[in-house]
């Protein structure tokens, strides 16, 4: 069974390296301003935060690329929470 998860990306504290765009590019990208986003993502109106997948809704695709990215991050900026079955989320990194 695939594993159920939801990113969240403080974008506020990322300093522009690109290893998660390298090493995950189907969800990563750099933009004009020098730092990362993720593809599809919801900008939270809580500074510069951006979530993909919710814990109604999780991801459920791709979770090694998205830990191989959240684990290349040199300031741990991307945060990968597994959704559980009863709705709630734990974070993993």
């Amino acid at each position: 069974m695939a594993e159920k998860y939801k990113i969240v990306h403080d974008r506020d504290i990322c300093i522009g390296c690109s290893a998660c765009a390298s090493v995950c590019p189907k969800y990563w990208y750099m933009e004009s301003d020098g730092k990362s986003n993720i593809h599809g993502a919801t900008k939270t109106g809580n500074g510069e935060e951006e979530i993909l997948g919710t814990n109604e809704n999780p991801l459920t695709e791709d979770y090694e690329s998205n830990i191989d990215a959240a684990e290349s991050c040199p300031v741990n900026c991307i945060h990968v929470h597994k959704v559980k079955d009863d709705g709630t989320d734990e974070k993993i990194i």
